[in-house]
């Protein structure tokens, strides 16, 4: 792969295989949505051999930008992952010829000098370290001398003495499945009791980080969607706990969490519900009017102080994770079994009803709205749990109280009031309540 030329930023993947922008996503003109979530994958492929030319041997100096600095290791490990997920699909020649040419790639970057130093002086991180050599060992490429190392630093004494939150114990515990050749023992379960899987996150006023603990704990403890398993709790209360972490998502447009979010179903076998299925047209669409799925936050502003190889850098750095992630998605989206995601059908409540929310909900321009609007009426129908919970959130945000309460009478009266957001909105009313009677 050819590096771009002076001035050209290297995400222009419109001119790459006959990719342009599709703005049309109603699912009459979506015939083979197998065949459109392989163009995708391709494509967060190609951005990933790039990624790793321009990123893979010393990571990104990035400090004036909010994504800050990353050494290589972290888009090395990243790109491990997606070629972990693609590789499933080898079947397919055009997927079968990107994970060579990936492969080629991250190879002579996976057990570079610098690799090896770090697990060697980082037990207590050394196979997130090792990451990408683990799982180029899984396909065909081992290193014994890197196995060696790799295990003196597992047994170090130093090695637990760093401590991890639940879902990073899952990650480890995956990790180590890999590296071994060994199905997870029971210790792996009781860890994901701890985790998001076991335990509903605060889907009101939680953190970015608590929805990322949310997403990335389903990933490992499924080894993204290939090992069946057994959810501490009802695979459903998950799932709608996802949608959740979705809706905000949309709402503040981080298409990174989105994406994550999106996982879920297939990860898990499930059918898509409506609102999973209308974030994946909000995610692909937008994928195809921009070349790639952006992150959300801009760094336009930099890339406009910089030119040739230093801004393709940092187009890359700011963006390729994403793009990652939707590659991810759409790898996992082709499990067997799993129906178009883009088709939204399900229970068609009033349309009235759709309306009186979407009213609700106060507009800020985000992409998901124009979408929305050009609905069907029985998709929007369709979508009314949806937007329910972004009228919940939204009226949360803005602290207006009989506004919720509101909104759960609605939820009462329709049907929809059996999810962990209405449960946590009442909770939440009740302590006002005791708040305000206090004083």
């Amino acid at each position: 792969m050819q590096h771009p030329q002076q001035g050209k930023v290297a995400l222009d993947h419109k001119r790459d295989g006959g990719l342009t922008p599709d703005p049309d996503f109603r699912q009459d003109f979506r015939e083979d949505f197998r065949q459109d979530l392989r163009r995708r994958l391709r494509l967060a492929m190609r951005i990933a051999a790039r990624t790793v030319q321009f990123l893979g041997e010393h990571g990104f100096d990035g400090s004036d930008l909010p994504e800050g600095n990353f050494a290589a290791e972290k888009p090395l490990a990243e790109t491990a992952m997606l070629l972990h997920i693609a590789g499933r699909h080898a079947s397919d020649a055009g997927i079968r010829h990107a994970i060579d040419a990936l492969l080629g790639e991250l190879l002579p970057c996976a057990r570079s000098q610098q690799m090896r130093w770090d697990v060697a002086r980082y037990p207590s991180v050394c196979l997130q370290l090792a990451t990408p050599h683990i799982i180029l060992s899984t396909f065909g490429h081992p290193d014994d001398a890197f196995d060696t190392l790799l295990a003196q630093s597992w047994s170090a004494s130093a090695r637990p003495g760093h401590e991890v939150v639940p879902y990073r114990e899952l990650e480890i515990g995956w990790l180590l499945a890999l590296w071994l050749d060994d199905p997870p023992g029971p210790d792996f379960a009781q860890v994901a009791r701890k985790t998001a899987l076991g335990n509903a996150i605060d889907l009101l006023n939680g953190t970015r980080e608590d929805a990322y603990a949310h997403t990335h704990a389903v990933m490992y403890f499924t080894d993204f969607g290939n090992w069946q398993v057994r959810l501490p709790r009802p695979k459903e209360e998950f799932l709608d706990e996802s949608a959740a972490v979705l809706a905000r998502a949309l709402v503040v447009e981080d298409y990174d969490l989105a994406a994550e979010a999106l996982m879920a179903w297939p990860l898990l076998s499930s059918a898509w519900s409506p609102a999973a299925a209308f974030g994946f047209r909000v995610v692909a669409s937008l994928e195809d009017k921009v070349g790639f799925l952006p992150a959300g936050r801009s760094a336009a502003s930099q890339l406009l102080r910089l030119s040739g190889h230093d801004k393709t850098k940092c187009a890359l750095a700011t963006s390729y994770h994403t793009a990652y992630v939707m590659g991810m998605l759409c790898a996992v989206a082709l499990k067997a079994g799993m129906t178009s995601p883009f088709a939204i059908a399900g229970r068609c409540y009033p349309s009235t009803l759709a309306a009186d929310l979407y009213a609700r909900i106060p507009k800020a321009g985000a992409h998901w709205e124009q979408l929305f609007e050009d609905l069907a009426a029985d998709e929007q129908a369709a979508l009314v749990p949806f937007l329910l919970e972004v009228a919940l959130m939204q009226a949360s945000r803005r602290s207006e109280a009989a506004e919720m309460a509101d909104l759960l009478r609605l939820a009462v009266t329709h049907g929809m009031a059996n999810t962990t957001l209405c449960a946590q909105a009442a909770e939440f009313l009740a302590r006002l309540g005791v708040l305000v009677g206090g004083r």
